[in-house]
């Protein structure tokens, strides 16, 4: 399948805020990568950072597609969470530059294009808070405040771009369910909850 030249330009930028950061990286060094003269990038982009707000927000977007569906789905909250935190790590593992710049270059950007990558993510962090409240109604989990769970969850699974490698001991799904595992185990009612 053949890469429009946005998305080409898209995953250049990518690599180069990853590997030198969204500062470091000029319009220059995105064109040099694609092979395009400077003034003809801008044909394509507006901005180095319409740029980077464009790839966050397709990211943030590809996060809450499929958790939004995973909500919905007509399954045990316990069964919802598994699978949140799946999507989270397929999506984390499966592109770790991508990871890397949305949460670590996005908030580089100005007040009003930061508040526009934050306010998708307290979406995504709603809807993980949505399956734990719904666990604590349903008395599958124990009653805590919601969105601090949620907050502690996705701390520690957004961590793992940070020391995630391909080829490690082991896979991303078996990484996956330890994690539900730990979360699960503080989340659990008891009898007497």
């Amino acid at each position: 399948m053949a890469v429009n030249k946005y998305d080409e330009i898209a995953q250049a930028a990518i690599r180069l805020f990853n590997e030198k950061g969204y500062h470091a990286t000029s319009v220059q060094d995105i064109a040099d990568e694609v092979g395009l003269q400077k003034g003809s990038l801008y044909h394509y982009i507006a901005s180095k950072e319409e740029l980077l707000l464009q790839i966050a927000s397709r990211s943030m977007h590809g996060f809450s597609r499929e958790l939004a569906e995973i909500c919905e789905l007509d399954i045990p909250a316990t069964e919802r969470l598994r699978r949140a935190i799946h999507h989270h790590f397929d999506i984390v593992t499966g592109d770790t530059q991508m990871t890397t710049v949305l949460l670590r270059e996005a908030f580089l950007l100005s007040e009003s294009e930061r508040i526009v990558i934050q306010q998708a993510m307290d979406q995504y962090t709603n809807l993980w808070v949505r399956i734990i409240q719904e666990g604590m109604e349903s008395g599958e989990f124990k009653r805590q405040d919601p969105r601090l769970v949620a907050l502690h969850i996705l701390g520690s699974c957004n961590w793992v771009y940070r020391w995630y490698r391909p080829g490690g001991a082991l896979r991303p799904t078996e990484i996956a369910e330890q994690f539900f595992d730990l979360h699960f185990s503080g989340l659990q009612s008891s009898p007497s909850n």
